[in-house]
This record gives C-alpha cells, structure tokens and sequence, in this order.
C-alpha cells in the first residue's frame, strides 16, 4: 500500500490569500491541503499529519486562544512544524502569541517581503539545511567574516561594521541598529554561550568589558553581507547551548529589564532592533543567530513588528 503523501496544511479563511499561499509553497514539492478555520485544520492533522501547518494570526482571538493552543500542540504531538503569519492588524496580538510559549516562526511582514520569509522558513524546515546566513541574501552576496579570538575584540568590530555599512551607502540608522545588534550577539556569544560538563555556564557573571582569550573552543565567528534588501549580521558560538524556551520566553518579555541576567536581555534587544530574527540550534554544538535589517524602507515605513525564526537541528 503507496504511503500518503506529505503535505503542507495552510489555515486561512480568505480564498484570495488561500491560493496565493498555495502558490508560494508550491515551489517545495509537497501536495497543499487548505483549511479555513481552526477547528477544521485540528481534525486535518489528526487525520494526516502534515510536515508543516501554517497558520493566519489573523483567526487568532481571545475566543480563538484554546483552538489555537490545540491546533499548535496537536502539530508538535505529530511531528509537524508550525509557522503563524500576522497580517495587518494581526500585529498588535504578538505579545499575546509570544506568551503561547509554541509558536517557533512568527512572521509578520505583508507582500512581497511575507513571500521571501514563507519560503526560506519551509524550505529550511523541509530539507533540514538551516545554517548560514546565505539563504537569506541575494545569490553571489559578498559575506565578510572574523573569528574572534579575544573578547576586547568586541568594540573594534562592531565599530567597524558601522563604518563599512555607512560605507556602502546606508544610513546612520542602519549601522546604528547594526551596531546594537552585533554588540548583544556577541556579548552573549562570549559570556553566555560558554558551557561546562555540568551545564553551568562559567562566564556569565564576567564582566563584559573585560579581556578573556578566545581559543578554538570558545572562538567565536562574525559574518556580515548587505545585498541592497537586507544587512545580515551572522554571530556563531561553538557551545550550542541556548535552547528553544530561553528564547521564546526572552521574545515575549515586553520590558528587556524584567529579563535579568544571562542570554535573555541581549536576545530580546536584537530582536527589538532588527526586522527578522533567526535562530539555529545545534545542541551541544554550535548556535548561529542571524539578525536581518531591511535596508528597502525608510523608518516611516517599517512595519513596527519583527520576524523571528528558532530553527532545530534533528539528531540524524
């Protein structure tokens, strides 16, 4: 008897954006099964577990929470990845959507950018290929890359990504929130990621502006590329150990300083500085964030959301 086919289940209620999303995730291969609310899309993965639900923020609700809540725990339960997307005035319930603690790809930008982030997002879930900020730059887009291998390294290179970025035409705003970003990767790269036998994490309380030697261990890589859509900064530790509920609970706060000490603090200012946040987990071996800034906008202009990936890689 033939297996059924893998298929990607969409849970929209409007046929217009029903077919165009069928029409981005058709690229992937996989058969497209729609749903138009959430009670139907619960029963559909009951039936046949798709390999990824994606989901319109728009249903959600404060009557629609408990539906929500299933339909997110029932794709987890089955193996599937969910990926919610927020259209218009969907925006404003992000908060409320963070504090679900399982929702792992919030998308929250309109057409055309939703296209580009739908597709990488699927087609890094489906393949299982998520590292290396290439995938979201412009094929042939220079990257230009440091390995660290002193922590007082820190202020010289974030000053000279400004420079360069300024240098390539961008404006003081760009570099500034390149600078922000760079400068909380990192921090949390050096003093967070490091990790002992016992899981204790032995350089969190160092301060941060003092000299620590960055051997092969605890080196720490830095890679950059603009390609005129969007500044990608790439920081990656070779610990691998922040993990998937740190995030989501450092993404929810609404006040950085209820974060305290630890990781948490430098992820919820780079999410907060940038327009899409990517994290990928290797667990015991390595962590990559990417913060993407869209350079193809003015600031009155930018939609006052942002993006935000946690990728995980499965154990072969």
């Amino acid at each position: 008897m033939r297996a059924p086919e893998a298929s990607i289940l969409i849970v929209n209620p409007d046929r217009k954006t029903q077919r165009t999303v069928q029409r981005i995730l058709g690229v992937t291969g996989h058969r497209i099964d729609v749903a138009d609310d959430l009670d139907q899309a619960v029963r559909l993965v009951a039936h046949a577990p798709p390999v990824l639900v994606v989901i319109d923020g728009a249903l959600y609700t404060d009557e629609q929470a408990e539906p929500l809540r299933r339909l997110v725990a029932a794709a987890k339960e089955r193996g599937a990845e969910a990926c919610m997307t927020l259209l218009g005035a969907a925006i404003a319930r992000i908060p409320t959507i963070l504090h679900l603690g399982a929702v792992t790809n919030l998308l929250v930008h309109p057409m055309p950018v939703l296209g580009e982030e739908l597709t990488i997002t699927a087609q890094k879930l489906l393949r299982g290929d998520l590292f290396g900020a290439e995938k979201y730059l412009l094929w042939g887009t220079e990257l230009h890359a440091t390995t660290m291998t002193r922590a007082s390294q820190r202020s010289h290179l974030v000053a000279e990504l400004a420079a360069r970025v300024r240098g390539l035409g961008q404006s003081a705003r760009v570099a500034s929130m390149a600078m922000l970003v760079a400068d909380e990767l990192i921090s949390n790269a050096v003093h967070n990621a490091p990790v002992d036998a016992r899981g204790v994490h032995y350089r969190r309380e160092l301060a941060r502006d003092g000299e620590l030697e960055l051997d092969e261990r605890h080196g720490v890589r830095v890679r950059w590329g603009c390609d005129a859509r969007y500044l990608a900064v790439e920081v990656r530790d070779a610990f691998g150990s922040l993990d998937r509920d740190t995030i989501l609970h450092s993404l929810g706060r609404s006040d950085v300083r209820e974060t305290g000490s630890g990781a948490g603090m430098g992820i919820s200012l780079a999410y907060r500085s940038c327009d899409h946040l990517v994290f990928n987990l290797a667990p015991g071996r390595c962590t990559e964030i990417i913060a993407l800034i869209d350079v193809r906008y003015p600031p009155t202009e930018r939609v006052h959301a942002s993006s935000y990936n946690v990728f995980v890689e499965q154990a072969p």
